[in-house]
């Protein structure tokens, strides 16, 4: 009778630490599953690296779209069109900041030497220290028309704003394998 009321309390006790292993498993999940601002650094990733955008390259090459005011050259659909496009994921001071910088290299390179651009994979990991800094790394694959397939392992760091929830506040990119510069010396 005592060894049938021990295996009774062993049961009940391991029931428990299952069950408890499953809350704690899935709640970790959850929280990992529902992080927006993964799907916001791999959506701008997306837009990087699936092309290039053609009616981007337009709208920035094409001088029917540009004008000049004061001195300065502006391209108001060009503007109007990455608002659309990049607006959603960027915040409004930033965006401007993001495409001078980074935005328009790969997808213009790509696109003035001929390459496709095709994100393969993207890891994304959220810092242990800082709870808006994010790292990635995006695996982009690159071919001009009757070549091989190659590679490249594309590494950069996402802050997410502290003031507006779920939009970028800065992505720089730190290391791409060599992607841009092939990009660049292979002019078609």
């Amino acid at each position: 009778m005592v060894n049938k009321k021990r295996k009774t309390i062993n049961l009940l006790f391991l029931s428990l630490v299952l069950l408890l292993s499953g809350v704690l498993l899935g709640a970790c999940s959850k929280a990992d599953a529902e992080d927006s601002n993964v799907d916001v650094i791999e959506s701008v990733l997306k837009l990087q690296f699936n092309g290039p955008d053609e009616t981007l390259m337009k709208l920035l090459q094409d001088p029917k779209y540009k004008t000049v005011v004061d001195g300065i050259e502006v391209n108001e659909e060009f503007d109007k069109y990455v608002a659309e496009v990049y607006g959603p994921y960027f915040t409004e001071f930033y965006l401007g900041t993001f495409l001078r910088m980074y935005g328009i290299h790969y997808p213009s390179s790509a696109h003035m030497s001929g390459h496709k651009l095709n994100l393969k994979n993207v890891v994304i990991q959220k810092s242990e220290n800082a709870s808006n800094r994010y790292t990635f790394t995006a695996t982009v694959s690159y071919a001009r028309d009757g070549e091989n397939e190659k590679t490249a392992n594309v590494s950069g760091v996402v802050l997410i704003s502290t003031k507006e929830e779920g939009k970028i506040g800065k992505f720089e990119y730190r290391d791409d394998n060599g992607l841009y510069k092939e990009l660049s010396v292979s002019e078609r």
